[in-house]
């Protein structure tokens, strides 16, 4: 063959896998996915929550870096979470709706709130975990873990507890479990519910009530105000933003209930678009803005890719299952 055959031909191969590759890049299956649509991140509670708080911090740090420029925070509130989520998946495969999820994920599905299970959504990523504690007022008889147990012990109805909003979800577990773990029946317990954190506290202040289990951010400013005492964490080790406070473990009770917070987006994603998120989200959780977020409200740094969530919530599923049943909640 002439030589200048050969290069022809070695041109036309050239040009061909050229051709190809960009054909196969273009394709659904190999193309980098990014939005090219306002973003949409649900919230399923009230404005100035912590969900609301997580959703609009990462909004912020995603504005000033331009990773993302056009992202709005949407409350979508009721049914524990379960509205945001029915709103979500009314999305399915589209990207530009996300949310910030909680143990309702988990447990509304399992307590007849609502017809979605966690599998009916896409797991991004975990974001953090945010301790659960138990709080009395400062003037409280109740000094510690082992004194708040004694007096469910002569009467498991002797403390009124709230558990903020949502029966059956990771405070009531954190005091449910408390409870077991020290041989009293969770079922007996006295438990209300009220608005929210904010309600929890100004009756536990108010006397109203005996004492909270809460995420431990409702607490603190009180904490260090000296109008509140904190018995106990739900960790499994002290927080590093409170040193004084004790585990539950540490105090004899093997108790530890994670408060997690995960990011999902709606069914049917595909392999790339979970991708960009999952890379956005570990590129946000390592900011100075959200770990400073983190210390200020004492929770524990942890970030899981979307597989490694999406195993997790299985087992936290089948956990929260036996708790509820552990509370007289589900048979």
């Amino acid at each position: 063959m002439a030589a200048g055959s050969r290069t022809s031909r070695n041109f036309r191969i050239r040009t061909q896998y050229i051709v190809l590759m960009l054909i196969l890049a273009a394709a659904p299956g190999h193309a980098q996915w990014k939005p090219d649509k306002p973003v949409e991140y649900v919230v399923g509670f009230a404005a100035g929550g912590g969900n609301d708080k997580t959703a609009r911090v990462m909004q912020k740090i995603w504005r000033e870096l331009k990773w993302i420029d056009n992202v709005a925070v949407v409350n979508k509130v009721g049914g524990g979470g379960a509205v945001s989520y029915t709103y979500l998946n009314q999305h399915a495969g589209d990207a530009h709706y996300i949310a910030v999820a909680q143990m309702g994920l988990v447990t509304n599905q399992l307590l007849g709130r609502s017809p979605l299970r966690y599998t009916d959504l896409t797991p991004l990523a975990m974001v953090g975990n945010e301790p659960v504690g138990i709080a009395v007022r400062a003037d409280s008889p109740i000094k510690d873990a082992k004194d708040f147990i004694a007096r469910l012990k002569a009467d498991p109805a002797a403390l009124s507890i709230s558990v903020g909003s949502t029966r059956g979800a990771t405070n009531h577990f954190a005091v449910g479990a408390f409870a077991k773990a020290a041989g009293v029946d969770p079922k007996k317990l006295k438990i209300l519910t009220f608005g929210g954190g904010a309600e929890s506290v100004t009756n536990l202040l108010g006397g109203h009530i005996d004492a909270m289990s809460q995420a431990i951010n409702n607490a603190i400013p009180h904490y260090q105000a000296n109008t509140m005492r904190i018995i106990g964490l739900s960790t499994a080790q002290r927080s590093p933003t409170l040193p004084n406070v004790p585990t539950f473990r540490e105090q004899g009770f093997d108790v530890v209930i994670d408060g997690w917070t995960v990011i999902v987006g709606p069914r049917g994603l595909s392999p790339t678009q979970i991708a960009y998120w999952e890379a956005m989200l570990e590129k946000t959780v390592n900011h100075s803005d959200w770990k400073k977020y983190l210390e200020t409200f004492s929770w524990v740094w942890e970030f899981k890719k979307s597989q490694a969530t999406r195993d997790y919530l299985e087992k936290e599923h089948d956990a929260a299952r036996q708790m509820l049943v552990d509370l007289g909640m589900v048979n």
